[in-house]
């Protein structure tokens, strides 16, 4: 066993996040078009988005940037992923449910839902869908269709975990076509993908690529979710926390808001403390005030302004220290 499968290096990322509305509804009840939401323990209703809306959003990006997205096919009144992840950016990242005669690849990158951190106030709104034409004399009249929407305001965790998978791929995860397409160099982008024992691997530049893509949209650019309607709707960025180890760390329960909204201090020390042996760096970002903190070598440093040069760093420390060959 080598060292780099012995010792999978990750990243962790937390990023607090605000959302406003209904950006990801849940199936609707009559007339009313509800949110997704848990009940906790306690009886707190606490709402979020899922992962796949999520991942839906970034997807969108990534086509917008250039990449090749995952068109998926239609077979028996069913939608199936193409199962291509030399060609679809996605189907590498996310992974994808295969046809029969392969293993369905588990994602390098696993995001869970954005839920929120307290309990939240769902507001129930009345809306209709009115006729857009009924200033023009000869238009037929109709009446409205009234409904009701379910929206709130809060923020949630989203939790990401990067593992270095990225670009690599096990023989029995390619379907026989892919693996054909390998073999006979067709075209540029499977003409590249060398095998390595029972792996096929991208160039070390190609696998760079696409996770510097995905944490550029992660971390810096954000997206838009998709029930936007006629105005976008952004999350609002608060904070975020970046471990990278070669360890399994469950950080994420140490990232959370105080009562008047900052980021709980306390709780990042005595993370910092438990685990600052455990992680190669960290790093804790303040949207807010546009400032960044760095854990190196268990030292905690000062505080420094979050320049477009200190993001090129921060994307370039996490993409070199999950792919090295």
């Amino acid at each position: 066993m080598n060292s780099e499968t012995s010792k999978t290096k990750r990243a962790f990322i937390c990023l607090l996040l605000k959302v406003s509305g209904n950006v990801n509804a849940d199936a609707g009840i009559g007339t009313r078009v509800p949110l997704k939401k848990i009940i906790t323990m306690n009886k707190e209703i606490k709402a979020f988005v899922s992962s796949r809306c999520i991942r839906r959003a970034i997807r969108k990006r990534l086509y917008e940037r250039g990449f090749k997205v995952d068109p998926m096919f239609v077979e028996r009144e069913k939608l199936f992923d193409a199962a291509d992840p030399i060609k679809y950016i996605d189907d590498d990242l996310f992974g994808y449910l295969a046809p029969g005669e392969v293993t369905s690849r588990s994602g390098a990158i696993k995001i869970s839902p954005l839920i929120s951190l307290r309990h939240t106030e769902i507001k129930v709104e009345f809306a209709a869908r009115f006729p857009r034409n009924d200033f023009i004399p000869e238009a037929e009249k109709a009446f409205p269709t009234p409904y009701e929407v379910e929206v709130a305001e809060f923020t949630g965790r989203l939790n990401v975990i990067i593992s270095n998978r990225i670009g690599k791929f096990h023989e029995e995860e390619l379907t026989e076509e892919v693996k054909k397409r390998i073999d006979n160099k067709q075209g540029e982008e499977y003409s590249t993908v060398v095998k390595v024992g029972n792996e096929y691997v991208l160039p070390i530049e190609k696998r760079k690529e696409r996770l510097r893509a995905f944490l550029e949209i992660l971390l810096c650019e954000g997206w838009e979710f998709p029930r936007g309607a006629q105005s976008p709707n952004i999350p609002d960025y608060e904070y975020a926390v970046i471990a990278l180890t070669d360890k399994f760390l469950p950080i994420f329960g140490y990232v959370d808001l105080t009562e008047d909204g900052c980021i709980d201090e306390k709780l990042l020390r005595t993370m910092m403390e438990q685990y600052k042996d455990k992680m190669e760096k960290a790093f804790i970002i303040d949207y807010k005030r546009g400032e960044i903190r760095t854990l190196e070598k268990g030292e905690l440093k000062n505080k420094q302004a979050l320049t477009n040069e200190i993001w090129g760093q921060v994307v370039n420390d996490i993409v070199n220290y999950i792919i090295t060959r």
